[in-house]
């Protein structure tokens, strides 16, 4: 098992329309070959700032599968017209916890 973590920054004053979109958006997610589970959180200080961490079987399931797959243009219509720039994504794995 891998975790992908996003970092997804909304637009100025988009943060409530990023969360509902995130959160339509989980359902698409949750669909895909290779997915076990997701967390999405929201920023404190920055409200427009969302870290999302999903868990996959393997990157492979993410980068392959899903992002060249059906789901991925779904899943972005969802929140990503509300972004500020691309995602930073990456992948890590749980050693601790």
């Amino acid at each position: 098992m891998i975790i992908e973590v996003a970092i997804i920054q909304a637009q100025p004053e988009q943060g409530d329309a990023m969360e509902a979109g995130l959160s339509r958006a989980r359902e698409v997610i949750a669909r895909a070959a290779g997915y076990r589970s997701s967390t999405f959180h929201r920023g404190i200080e920055d409200r427009d700032r969302f870290v999302l961490t999903i868990a996959w079987d393997s990157v492979a399931d993410h980068e392959e599968g899903f992002r060249k797959g059906p789901l991925f243009p779904e899943w972005r219509s969802h929140f990503g017209h509300l972004m500020k720039g691309p995602p930073d994504v990456s992948h890590v794995t749980v050693f601790a916890g």
